[in-house]
């Protein structure tokens, strides 16, 4: 650990201003987090309450995952452009008025309405955040660090549900947005007064190569990196993971505390949050786990680890969907489905950290940003018909069905990054 009064920071030692900045940022992020994952888990009451279907709901999720994949396309360009600091601000507080706007809604109209301008607000977060990284940690670093900012927006999903699952079953759906709103505003605050775009303006130096440039990005960067073919096929991989990632977050509650006659497991809400929660400690685990293996075991190589990651959930999901009815039937059931969804969630979402840095590594750090949030807007838009269609295959053919749908999914992807090999 480097003297508080270093003015210099280097490649083999952590400043604590440095750690103080980077955290900050991914605490922020984190409480972005709950200020999306909150409606799956409120997603029967409000089902219930306005006799709403499983496809007429899973417009919400539609709408999300397209609002914030558009969202993606710009706010890493004008992150990268202008200061990712503002952008992660001005989603706060978009986030912030949006869930309250939600909380005291009570038509399908309005609750598109407030949660696409969630989903625009939400947007501003990622890829912002990747850049405040790529300038204050050395490339070296990436995979790890990268592992902390993707495990920290897991853990939003692992406060959310409890503290949603209590606040409906004690209050009602509405407290689970009210109370996500306050907590982000609050760290708003804390952010906006610590946290700096870069190093350089704080008065630090960088001991490592800085690949960053005065020159502003120009929009014939960006139509540059939208046809870089490895960023296309990082991209393909991504929606994939983003598909299953948001198909178990937006329905797996439902598939848990439904009736085992209506093909569900019958779990009670707050045991089903629990046990969904092991999702989002997996993502938080194996995001850290996978980011530090790519740097260490493979010197900077991601593609070992992402494969890995995709096989272990796309395997993990048969077994839920072969074998779960059967093995909840035994004693030590619900630690089968825990420990199931642990690895095929946590691998699902643990296989971004790596995923994530790649743009990094194709386009350095001046692009690193834009290239972050090319990728994750195409794998949003992409990921936008997993509300829809899950829904539809759920009505269709049962339940469980669509967990087979994204076991598959979850094989593709595995697939696609071996032609990157980066």
């Amino acid at each position: 650990m480097l003297p508080k009064d270093s003015r210099m920071l280097k490649e083999n030692e952590y400043h604590p201003l440095q750690l103080k900045v980077f955290f900050i940022m991914i605490t922020l992020y984190t409480f972005y987090f709950t200020c999306n994952n909150n409606l799956g888990v409120a997603t029967d009451e409000i089902q219930k309450s306005f006799d709403l279907n499983n496809a007429q709901f899973g417009v919400l999720f539609t709408i999300f995952t397209l609002g914030f994949g558009a969202g993606q396309f710009f706010s890493g360009y004008l992150g990268d452009r202008y200061s990712p600091k503002m952008l992660m601000f001005i989603g706060a507080v978009g986030a912030t008025a949006a869930n309250t706007a939600f909380a005291l809604s009570s038509s399908m109209a309005a609750f598109c309405i407030c949660w696409a301008v969630n989903a625009l607000s939400l947007a501003m977060g990622w890829s912002p955040g990747c850049s405040i990284l790529f300038r204050w940690i050395p490339k070296k670093r990436w995979g790890l660090f990268m592992g902390f900012f993707d495990a920290f927006a897991f853990l939003g999903g692992i406060i959310i549900y409890p503290v949603a699952g209590f606040a409906i079953s004690y209050f009602s759906w509405r407290a689970a947005f009210l109370i996500p709103a306050l907590l982000l505003l609050i760290w708003t605050v804390v952010f906006l007064i610590y946290v700096k775009d870069s190093p350089q303006q704080y008065g630090f130096e960088v001991e490592w190569e800085d690949e960053s440039s005065s020159e502003k990005v120009t929009i014939k960067d960006y139509a540059d990196v939208m046809r870089n073919k490895l960023i296309i096929l990082v991209s393909l991989s991504t929606i994939c993971s983003q598909f299953v990632r948001w198909g178990l977050v937006n329905w797996i509650i439902k598939i848990l505390t439904t009736p085992e006659e209506g093909g569900g497991f019958g779990m009670v809400l707050f045991l089903a949050t629990i046990i969904a929660s092991a999702m989002h400690w997996g993502g938080a685990f194996f995001s850290i786990l996978l980011g530090h293996i790519s740097d260490t075991v493979f010197k900077g190589s991601r593609y070992q680890t992402i494969t890995a990651g995709f096989v272990i959930s796309g395997v993990s999901l048969l077994a839920i969907y072969f074998f779960g009815h059967f093995l909840m039937d035994m004693d030590g059931g619900v630690f089968f489905m825990a420990a199931m969804l642990f690895l095929a969630g946590g691998c699902i979402q643990g296989v971004q950290a790596p995923l994530f840095n790649l743009p990094g590594d194709i386009l350095g750090t001046r692009l690193g940003g834009t290239g972050v949030g090319i990728v994750n807007g195409w794998s949003y838009i992409g990921a936008s018909f997993a509300g829809i269609t899950l829904g539809f295959v759920m009505d269709s053919f049962g339940l469980t069905s669509c967990i087979m749908l994204m076991a598959l999914i979850s094989l593709a992807g595995a697939g696609i990054i071996l032609f990157v090999k980066r």
